[in-house]
């Protein structure tokens, strides 16, 4: 095995690391005047950028080319050893336990959202958690159009972006890759710190909350606010996080103004890109909602829209019109977003009926090109397709049915794949339901929290809490964190991780 690759990858995660960590220290210097605070976070960053350097020492080509076991390995290792970093200012502070301090990181920065921190901490803790959250998002982007394409062959690129860029395993084209999808995420950041803030909120809180809605990381915490815009910023912010990045990447790069360049040929740029704007904006308002993805996701939210308002008027639910379609509008976009943040009161909705369609989008999760968890959306329209091909075949056995997404073909590799993604899946949520059973829990909380940890949603209101996770064995601590990390990277990086491992047989005499 190619450790160089794996201490290479590494090695920008932890330089990645290093730089969020510059959030708290400029909080602590300007709103609260602390300097222990600035030297605390401060050390920690120079701890991470002090091996992350010792790892980039270790130089692996340009050109070449990524190994599958490398890159499996590689992603597994990664988020465990940015949870040793970033749960030290849980751990230093004294209010969480090593261990709990390691399970609140791990589901921050694989955008659980799994918050077992304490309500009365600071408010600088909470910042940090969303940091982490923001930052796991931004690594998840990265693999996306860079090793997890190539380690789970089944995530589907090529559909998503329907006939868009490509995926490469060189270096060179992942690092020009990876620069593109910072850029993208960084920019729908700012957005929505913009939109947080003009709807209420003030800077840090504006800060906080964008992190915490554009990585669906979530969690239980949400700042006091007095202006309902609020609410509908984080219900956009949440659905923008669920949406295609690598179709955003598109859309926003085909709409950039040309380069300023002082001279008369740059005005005639500037005239030619005026005149374009408008006929690529239409055509990016058409491939926009031309992706099957996309329209699947808005008919699903609104269907479920429509079906827990007529619940809650049969129920004579207690609130007005506007209010109720509101809250039930974000309670939707929290969960199919896999974001899990809840309003003080939401959980008053909460009922048998509410708590299954909370189950089914926690599991199925947002766009394939997103940061959200879940299996995914198009994968269950491609399930759906193999389903009525099989059908027809049946009915007519000479037929040869093409399955397609939009205008793309799937090929039948890849079909192969997804049903049997989605067959360990199954087994999956089984074995960890079992096995959390076994340690105390009741079946029902115990396939909650399995599918929790799997989907990434860590914070689901009547179903499993931050109680729930608390009340755990060291062992089912342990287990949890595995899974998290299993769900936020699939288990087939697992399985390929596990079987690169070359055992040393003795040689037999016979």
């Amino acid at each position: 095995m190619n450790f160089k690759m794996i201490l290479r990858i590494q090695s920008q995660a932890l330089f990645t690391f290093a730089a969020i960590v510059t959030l708290p220290i400029i909080y602590s210097l300007l709103e609260v005047g602390a300097f222990d605070g600035v030297i605390f976070f401060g050390a920690i960053g120079l701890a991470a950028l002090g091996v992350g350097i010792f790892f980039s020492r270790f130089k692996v080509g340009r050109f070449q080319r990524a190994p599958l076991a490398e890159s499996a390995t590689a992603m597994l290792i990664m988020y465990p050893l940015l949870a040793i970093f970033g749960s030290l200012p849980f751990v230093l502070t004294g209010w969480l336990s090593p261990l709990n301090a390691l399970l609140e990181t791990l589901g921050n920065l694989t955008s659980a959202g799994l918050s077992i921190l304490p309500d009365n901490a600071p408010y600088i803790l909470f910042l940090w958690q969303s940091s982490l959250m923001w930052i796991g998002s931004l690594l998840f982007l990265v693999m996306l159009v860079t090793v997890l394409p190539e380690v789970s062959g089944c995530f589907g690129i090529s559909l998503s972006l329907q006939g868009g860029q490509g995926f490469g395993s060189v270096i060179g084209q992942m690092n020009l890759m990876s620069l593109r999808v910072i850029k993208v995420y960084a920019f729908l950041t700012v957005v929505s710190v913009v939109l947080f803030n003009l709807a209420g909120f003030n800077l840090w809180d504006s800060i906080l909350m964008a992190m915490r809605c554009i990585s669906t990381g979530g969690g239980n915490f949400f700042p006091e606010y007095e202006s309902i815009y609020v609410e509908y910023a984080a219900i956009f912010v949440m659905l923008i996080g669920c949406g295609n990045f690598l179709l955003y990447h598109r859309i926003i790069y085909t709409l950039l103004p040309p380069r300023i360049e002082f001279s008369k040929i740059f005005l005639t740029r500037i005239k030619n890109y005026v005149s374009r704007f408008k006929r690529t904006l239409i055509s990016n308002a058409k491939l926009f909602f031309a992706n099957e993805e996309i329209k699947m996701l808005y008919a699903t939210i609104f269907f479920v829209l429509m079906l827990l308002s007529v619940r809650m008027f049969v129920d004579d639910f207690q609130l007005d019109d506007k209010e109720s379609l509101r809250r039930t509008l974000f309670y939707i976009a929290s969960f199919v977003s896999t974001t899990g943040i809840t309003l003080d009161g939401t959980n008053q909705v909460v009922d048998d009926f509410d708590k299954f369609f909370v189950f089914l989008m926690a599991a199925t999760g947002g766009c394939i090109g997103s940061v959200t968890g879940g299996f995914k959306i198009v994968r269950v329209i491609i399930l759906f397709k193999i389903t009525a091909t099989e059908i027809r075949k049946m009915l007519h056995p000479k037929m040869m049915p093409a399955i397609k997404i939009g205008d793309v073909p799937v090929p039948l590799q890849t079909s192969g794949r997804i049903l049997a993604f989605f067959f360990l899946a199954m087994v999956t949520m089984f074995i960890c339901a079992g096995f959390l059973s076994f340690s105390g829990k009741e079946f029902s909380t115990a396939v909650s929290m399995s599918v929790a940890c799997l989907s990434n949603v860590g914070n689901l209101p009547g179903l499993c809490g931050a109680e729930d996770f608390r009340t755990l064995s060291t062992v089912g601590k342990i287990f949890c964190m595995i899974i998290l990390v299993v769900g936020r990277l699939e288990v087939f990086s697992l399985l390929i991780a596990v079987a690169s491992i070359n055992f040393k047989r003795k040689k037999s005499n016979w």
